[in-house]
């Protein structure tokens, strides 16, 4: 049974959902955040995870009119990890996965599915690619004010999205993307300008 349909028993589940969150992770990210449905979030201790007001994380499909397909993840990969998310950004069943930097700037939308990294997890040289973590890169993500991204878009290490700018969805974002542009497709290139 989803305690999400039945209007009371979805009130007290969020109500205590938000409660139980908060306490535990108010003190290290800053500000009170608001859920739907329980994300995932993983910090190690000393590592930097400061989040403004009115953030809004949604872990369920019944929040979501086009459905997520897992919670929202927040993961930060080792104790130097920083991680810093505006005022007012919402994501929907997306993910930040930090090695070392990640800056979502203020009003900045996430669709659906959306995940933002600054690592390659892995290796590039064939040899000893899946157990081994010495030589991956990592760069720093930045995300400006008021960015849109749309469902099922990926954006990877080292891009740098200006403000205002739109990515179109299921686009894979590899380079910087200047302000008040759309951009989208696989790899991400430029659409029109706003």
């Amino acid at each position: 049974m989803n305690v999400y349909k039945i209007w009371g028993l979805r009130k007290i589940w969020l109500t205590f959902e938000n409660f139980f969150f908060n306490f535990k992770y108010k003190s290290i990210l800053g500000n009170k955040v608001n859920i739907y449905g329980s994300p995932y979030v993983f910090i190690p201790k000393n590592a930097s995870a400061k989040f403004g007001k009115n953030v809004t994380l949604i872990s369920s499909s019944y929040f979501s009119e086009p459905g997520v397909n897992h919670e929202v993840m927040i993961r930060l990969l080792n104790e130097n990890a920083k991680l810093t998310i505006g005022n007012n950004v919402g994501i929907s069943g997306g993910g930040v996965c930090v090695q070392e930097e990640v800056v979502i700037g203020n009003e900045v939308m996430f669709g659906a599915n959306a995940f933002v990294t600054d690592t390659d997890f892995h290796p590039v040289a064939p040899e000893n690619r899946r157990f081994s973590k010495e030589n991956v890169k990592s760069k720093k993500v930045q995300i400006d004010d008021n960015v849109f991204i749309g469902m099922n878009t990926v954006i990877l290490k080292g891009v740098h999205i200006g403000k205002n700018s739109i990515i179109a969805a299921g686009s894979v974002v590899v380079k910087d993307v200047p302000a008040i542009q759309i951009w989208g497709g696989n790899p991400a290139k430029f659409l029109r300008e706003l």
